[in-house]
């Protein structure tokens, strides 16, 4: 497997391995983030929970609704964060910071499905993850 091939595939894995923390952070049901890439929330959950693999067109499309989203509402800081820290960035990181700061992300989501948004939830990401990012 060339590495190209080998990126790919570790790209894809990191992002079904945060997809429910992101889609909470983002403010979306499973079925709202099906809609938005035009799979059932089932496949969503299936996704999420490990059950079925990620494709690279589930990823390419993921990808582009989560860019859109940034975009869209740079209010939702912690977002943009997640995304760069762990998407974008997570090949510079080693397996013990990921853990951690994987573990920390997921605290953000439950703080996000929890009713926390906006500036609070920047907050709470910025109090919780950038500490572990470092």
């Amino acid at each position: 497997m060339s590495n190209s091939s080998n990126d790919r595939e570790r790209k894809i894995k990191i992002l079904q391995q945060n997809l429910s923390s992101i889609r909470k952070i983002a403010g979306w049901t499973a079925e709202q983030l099906g809609d938005k890439i035009g799979v059932t929330k089932q496949t969503i959950s299936n996704l999420e929970n490990n059950k079925t693999p990620m494709n690279f067109t589930q990823y390419i499309a993921i990808r582009a609704v989560l860019d859109c989203e940034v975009e869209e509402h740079p209010e939702n800081e912690a977002l943009a964060q997640a995304i760069d820290i762990l998407l974008n960035h997570a090949d510079k990181l080693d397996d013990e910071n990921y853990k951690n700061i994987k573990s920390s992300i997921d605290t953000v989501a439950a703080a996000a499905v929890g009713g926390v948004t906006g500036a609070a939830l920047t907050g709470v990401f910025t109090g919780m993850v950038l500490p572990v990012a470092k």
